[in-house]
């Protein structure tokens, strides 16, 4: 009997380390393009940022590095912010972190991968500022084409509402 177990415990591992997810299953994000952002979309306040995302593999192909670098279209201002993201095989998720030049914390996204519709559930349950929820989606399903979008919401009761924080449409550069 305790063969048995310990046979059945090793073809789920061996069958998980073959079909499992890896870095590689993210490949769509590699490569250089055009990012158009509009930031608080719908509202008064909305505005765009355009540039450039050039996403590659990094350490040895175990991690994957996206950097890019924005212009507020109505200040001139010049953004840039980073994503490191790896694959985490106990946690079975992807990790996200950030970096922007024009904010002082970093934040750490869990990403799922909904193959079956083509896009990435990315979730932060506490953000940098430790004062609302993140949620996003980032859709790979038309191809040379990415498409994030995120939303918030507060924690406190009053106001549960999820916002509409940002879309980004990335186009793969010929």
């Amino acid at each position: 009997m305790m063969n048995k177990i310990a046979l059945a415990a090793l073809l789920v591992s061996i069958t998980t380390s073959i079909w499992g997810q890896s870095i590689n299953d993210l490949d769509f994000l590699i490569g250089n393009w055009e990012v158009e952002e509009t930031i608080l979309p719908g509202r008064d306040n909305e505005y765009q940022e355009k540039g450039i995302r050039t996403c590659e593999y990094y350490l040895d192909g175990s991690f994957i590095k996206c950097e890019a670098s924005t212009v507020i279209t109505h200040t001139g201002k010049k953004r840039t912010y980073a994503y490191y993201i790896n694959y985490d095989e106990k946690e079975d998720c992807f990790w996200a972190t950030n970096f922007a030049n024009d904010f002082p914390l970093h934040g750490l996204h869990q990403w799922f991968l909904d193959e079956e519709n083509q896009q990435l559930i990315a979730i932060t349950p506490k953000n940098v500022n430790g004062d609302r929820f993140f949620r996003g989606t980032i859709s790979y399903a038309t191809k040379g084409q990415i498409i994030w979008n995120g939303w918030s919401s507060k924690f406190r009761a009053s106001d549960k509402e999820w916002q509409h924080i940002f879309h980004d449409v990335a186009s793969k550069k010929k």
